[in-house]
């Protein structure tokens, strides 16, 4: 959590900085496959192993109606009602693949942009992410990393645009790329940048967003362009 709060006051002091583009990434499923897998006991006793994004997000969905929870991160509150719920393996970089199709991109670091993993994982999972940055050759120091510990992205992004105010009262911020693999993520973030009537007052005129939604097809990754 300490690391979080640092790297959040380190993007806010940064606000007079010459920077235009936010470049965006998740990092599972998105900068690497991991093996990482999610260890659940239901308060009947019935035990669930969740090997993917998909698999988890559609259990966590499905016991969360069941129980009433309308939270977008439910886990918490499931773990109140007796879930437990073994996330361990994300505290780690678990036996990681690389994605070239992004990590091709994430190396280049253009001049006027500042470059983020947003995560949402734990904030524990913070440095051996970026410790695996370094093994692939992508200098972490140039990585900025937030660990939204499963709440919104959405409301994360939204919040780092409105922080940028330059005097004029518009955010310097005129582009934002953001690579994702979870569908529910991106409706998330079109959802709370593209149709913000709060934030539409401060995006200059000439903002877009642009979402790319890595898919796996077979063994090959691909990215589709996303805009609002």
């Amino acid at each position: 959590m300490k690391l979080l709060m640092e790297n959040w006051r380190q993007f806010i002091n940064e606000m007079e900085e010459p920077i235009t583009t936010l470049r965006i990434f998740d990092f599972d499923e998105t900068i690497a496959h991991t093996q990482s897998e999610t260890r659940v006991t239901a308060p009947d006793g019935s035990t669930d192993v969740l090997r993917n994004q998909k698999e988890f997000e559609q259990y966590m969905n499905t016991a969360a109606e069941r129980e009433g929870i309308n939270a977008f991160d439910p886990i918490d509150q499931l773990v109140e009602l007796g879930y437990k719920i073994d996330l361990s393996d994300f505290s780690i970089v678990k036996d990681p693949s690389e994605i070239t199709l992004v990590t091709d991109i994430m190396r280049n670091f253009p001049g006027d942009s500042k470059t983020y993993i947003v995560t949402a994982r734990r904030g524990n999972s913070i440095g051996p992410i970026l410790e695996y940055l370094d093994e692939i050759g992508i200098d972490s120091n140039q990585v900025r990393p937030i660990a939204t510990e499963g709440e919104s992205k959405g409301d994360t992004i939204a919040n780092m645009i409105a922080q940028k105010i330059m005097p004029d009262g518009k955010s310097n911020i005129r582009r934002i790329e953001y690579y994702e693999d979870s569908q529910r993520n991106i409706d998330d973030v079109l959802q709370k940048i593209c149709q913000n009537e709060n934030l539409d007052r401060i995006k200059p005129d000439d903002f877009e967003l642009i979402v790319y939604k890595v898919s796996r097809i077979d063994s090959d990754y691909n990215l589709e362009e996303i805009t609002c």
